[in-house]
């Protein structure tokens, strides 16, 4: 496929920055595109890839672990896998605080005690013990 899009076009398909993209080149994470009179053209593909930075953003892989995940290109990508199986631990734990975090807040919707220190209808219990 013949790259054809400008860095606006990626920017404006992807929702990332034309600096964030430029930045990305610099680190490792997208490949440098063919250039067109000087300027950058990306495939399509560019697009893709931007998506999967952006979930692992989202997961709270840093730039480095990214970087690390696309560059893991054994036989069984070890490097990646244990990684990925930090990340879900730590992703678990996350999901476990916050599902304990909206029961709290669930029960404090319907506290209507004067103040939180003065609460008397159970708020300040495990969320799990109700």
């Amino acid at each position: 496929m013949e790259p054809h899009l400008t860095i606006g076009e990626v920017a404006q398909l992807s929702g990332v920055p034309a600096t964030t993209l430029r930045y990305y080149e610099s680190v490792g994470l997208v490949s440098p595109p063919a250039r067109v009179g000087g300027q950058r053209r990306y495939d399509t593909s560019v697009i893709a890839r931007l998506e999967v930075i952006d979930l692992c953003k989202a997961a709270e892989f840093s730039l480095e672990e990214i970087r690390t995940l696309f560059a893991d290109e054994l036989p069984g990508r070890p490097t990646s896998r244990a990684l990925a199986e930090a990340k879900l631990a730590q992703i678990d734990a996350r999901l476990t605080t916050l599902a304990e975090a909206r029961a709290i807040i669930a029960w404090g919707m319907q506290c209507t005690c004067p103040t939180i220190d003065d609460c008397t209808c159970g708020i300040h219990t495990s969320p799990t013990a109700r």
